[in-house]
């Protein structure tokens, strides 16, 4: 396996809200949907490489759910994220792939282009970013997106404002390891897609748009725009919509599989404290996200915050 520094950053939230994150120093290897994460890795069977907290598998294939917490060999293993994953294949052409979903999701794919073309005076202003000259621009028109999104308000999850996030656009761009959109109307920018580039693999990573144009579906319209531009550069082979299920995902994916991440802590005091309370906090706040569902309250607070 190759193996890159990262920190593992686990997130304490409740539903949507997020009120602090711990981070540990740690080593990760992500599989796109290979198999690679059976049992221990050698890595840390053997012992852990000095100042390493957490070695983690993310984006493993699991043929079925995992204990969520479990400990062996001196180690603790938590495994989080266990749920169906999303992707793209992208071999083949733009027209091949709108033919692997149904007519009905294509004809409503297409309606909602036409319209937000119709809004914009007939035409369609998509544009992409790749260089490393571009992303200052791209990263200051998305902000400006960003700042009226319902992510940004509730729970901190829109494209990030700080000056590391800038410099690592910039990096990716010169490593030709990025592609990034805007979709703009009436020449202001109302959408916005951030593409991590690894391994061939587009990673979704941030999507947003203002709420003054979600009558004009302009998330689902950049998206479409986007999977145009990017399956006529030939050189992709997946795109991967990550963790979480939702409409968009659904609408736009050809392959969904059962997949997790799988992190191995050392066994100390304060990773088994640290450890514990997240899985707590995490399944307080699943019960409460499946309160809030059923009961319709996510949506109005959703509705709520893009008309402030």
């Amino acid at each position: 396996m190759d193996w890159t520094d990262k920190k593992l950053q686990l997130r304490f939230c409740v539903s949507d809200v997020r009120f602090f994150t711990m981070s540990f120093a740690g080593l990760a290897h992500r599989c796109h949907g290979v198999p690679g994460a059976n049992g221990i890795p050698s890595i840390a069977r053997k012992s852990f490489p000095p100042g390493v907290e957490v070695i983690s598998i993310r984006d493993c294939p699991i043929s079925a759910p995992m204990p969520r917490l479990q400990f062996g060999d001196g180690l603790l293993r938590y495994t989080i994220n266990q749920c169906l994953q999303y992707s793209i294949h992208m071999g083949g052409t733009f027209e091949e792939y709108l033919a692997t979903l149904s007519s009905k999701t294509r004809s409503t794919l297409k309606r909602k282009v036409k319209k937000f073309a119709e809004a914009n005076g007939g035409a369609l202003d998509c544009r992409v970013y790749s260089t490393p000259e571009q992303m200052p621009e791209f990263h200051r028109l998305a902000r400006a997106v960003a700042v009226e999104t319902y992510q940004e308000k509730l729970f901190d999850g829109a494209i990030p404002a700080d000056e590391e996030f800038r410099n690592q656009l910039v990096k990716l761009a010169a490593e030709d390891r990025v592609r990034a959109f805007l979709l703009f109307l009436h020449g202001e920018p109302v959408s916005y897609l951030y593409l991590p580039v690894e391994a061939g693999v587009l990673e979704y990573s941030h999507l947003g748009y203002k709420p003054a144009a979600s009558d004009l579906s302009a998330g689902t319209v950049l998206l479409y725009l986007a999977l145009e531009k990017l399956f006529s550069e030939k050189r992709f082979h997946k795109f991967d919509f990550s963790y979480g299920q939702n409409q968009t995902k659904e609408v736009f994916c050809t392959d969904k599989s059962l997949r997790a991440d799988i992190h191995y802590f050392r066994r100390t005091i304060k990773n088994l404290l640290g450890v514990s309370a997240h899985a707590a906090t995490d399944a307080f706040s699943a019960a409460c996200g499946r309160m809030m569902e059923r009961i319709g309250l996510r949506q109005r607070i959703r509705k709520l915050l893009r008309s402030v």
